[in-house]
């Protein structure tokens, strides 16, 4: 079938968008197209609203183009997905929401752990991206898809699976995991040595714990 001026000039534009993207790819030891936008879509979530983070602020941060930005990505939501799944998968956030919850180590070494982790500066930075989506810059959205992280987290610690949790259960789960997510919106002003000990000394990591080692308890649901 014959080519249209139309149909030539649509080949063309998707050629240019191409070549375009391929330009944007990187060198050896430098960070390629979706590491530089995860990293600007951090950078902006500092600085203002999810609600309010558009794709050419994201471009304009990145020193990527549009062509670049689609090429990858569709919209806003998919490069958060993105930027997110890259925390969620780092074994030391992991490590850090489980430790909240174990009950066979004294008060002295899960301080000494948080102390640790606040030393580390992957950690740090890691810690600080957790509080930005559970801060005020955040979206429910956002802050839903953290919370259901941890609890997976704490089950999985536990070796609990969800389906037979009964709704008092489940309503300990939510209450727990929304403190969590209160005090990791306050992550950068609360993990200072000082506050750690301090908080390591209070009753609320044995709250914590022991609220969500409640869950190994019968799941059956109660009678009234």
């Amino acid at each position: 079938m014959r080519k249209t001026r139309y149909d030539v000039e649509l080949l063309i534009g998707v050629w240019q968008q191409q070549e375009e993207a391929l330009m944007a790819r990187p060198k050896t030891g430098e960070q390629s197209a979706p590491e530089r936008m995860q990293e600007a879509f951090w950078q902006l979530l500092e600085q203002k609203p999810y609600a309010q983070i558009t794709i050419s602020d994201v471009t304009r941060l990145s020193g990527l183009n549009r062509s670049a930005f689609y090429y990858h990505y569709g919209n806003i939501p998919e490069l958060a997905d993105d930027a997110i799944v890259s925390i969620y998968g780092d074994p030391d956030i992991t490590a850090f929401i489980a430790h909240i919850i174990r009950q066979d180590e004294g008060i002295d070494t899960i301080r000494d752990y948080a102390i640790a982790s606040i030393a580390t500066p992957q950690r740090v930075a890691s810690i600080r991206k957790l509080a930005l989506i559970a801060g005020p810059h955040g979206s429910t959205g956002l802050a839903n898809q953290l919370k259901s992280h941890v609890i997976e987290i704490w089950l999985a610690a536990l070796g609990c699976d969800p389906e037979p949790l009964n709704p008092g259960q489940r309503i300990v789960l939510e209450f727990a995991s929304s403190g969590m997510l209160g005090i990791l919106a306050q992550a950068p002003a609360v993990f200072t040595p000082e506050n750690i000990t301090w908080l390591s000394r209070s009753i609320l990591p044995d709250i914590i714990a022991q609220l969500i080692n409640s869950l190994k308890s019968d799941g059956s649901t109660p009678q009234p």
